[in-house]
């Protein structure tokens, strides 16, 4: 596809070889472009300042201490969450919002380790998070998150697909087909279809709510953009409730978001 489209060729096997198993970004990415990768790779190798080495060993410490966050958080959700209906209402928000944050920190940290990795050997790879729990609407998080995959996903299924070129029904399919792969590529389970389905679904809404009849998308338009912070809440819980239906099996990831807003037993 990419020769297709007019970009360069890898002729050279040792090329390839550098390009494919570059180890910062093996397990994980972020996803690399082969067309801005090369070049990067070869300046970087070429001369190596010590300004470089100096930021990638800042990022990467950062990338670290964000992970050693993650696997604190991930220890206290491994001791809660099979209690999670008998918490009281507040420790129930609280463990929610460590599952957000377990995921944020955990794979910013880890972009950040390999980004300040390949920074320290001159290679230029792309930011992969831009402080994402700050989106005000669905578009801006997916802009924010995960960059490589959500530019990856919108480049290689969803323009190919049609992308937004045959009218709203096509492009609605198409986005619910993109998202229901994203959410194959995390893992081979019902949860992460739905949870890609999901995302399709409130980028849809996120591109079409103004359209709704009777006056009610303008009125609704008109007040978010009146007030972001009430579009920052919308979009932070919807991201957050997508979370549980990631992490947990479908049943228990329902349980979990209905007793968010139960009242704890007496």
């Amino acid at each position: 596809m990419d020769r297709r489209r007019g970009t360069f060729p890898i002729r050279k096997p040792v090329d390839f070889i550098l390009f494919a198993i570059f180890f910062p970004t093996l397990v994980a990415g972020p996803i690399k472009r082969y067309e801005q990768f090369l070049p990067s790779l070869r300046a970087g190798v070429a001369s190596v300042c010590p300004r470089d080495v100096m930021t990638g060993l800042l990022q990467a410490s950062l990338g670290c201490v964000k992970k050693v966050c993650a696997d604190n958080l991930t220890i206290w959700l491994g001791h809660s969450e099979d209690r999670f209906t008998s918490l009281s209402l507040a420790d129930r928000w609280m463990l929610f919002a460590a599952v957000a944050f377990r995921i944020l920190l955990d794979f910013s940290g880890y972009s950040d380790i390999a980004i300040g990795l390949a920074r320290m050997m001159g290679v230029a790879i792309p930011a992969n998070f831009n402080w994402p729990y700050l989106s005000t609407n669905i578009r801006e998080f997916w802009h924010r998150w995960h960059i490589s995959l959500s530019t990856w996903i919108r480049d290689y299924i969803y323009i190919p697909l049609g992308g937004s070129r045959h009218g709203n029904l096509r492009r609605f399919l198409n986005g619910l087909a993109a998202f229901s792969l994203c959410g194959l590529w995390h893992g081979a389970g019902w949860n992460f279809v739905l949870w890609g389905l999901y995302h399709g679904l409130g980028l849809s809404i996120s591109h079409f709510y103004r359209r709704v009849p009777l006056g009610i998308g303008s009125v609704a338009g008109r007040v978010l953009t009146a007030v972001p912070a009430l579009g920052w809440v919308v979009t932070l819980l919807f991201v957050w409730l997508g979370w549980l239906l990631f992490f947990y099996p479908v049943p228990q990831a329902w349980q979990m978001a209905v007793h968010l807003f139960l009242p704890a037993a007496s």
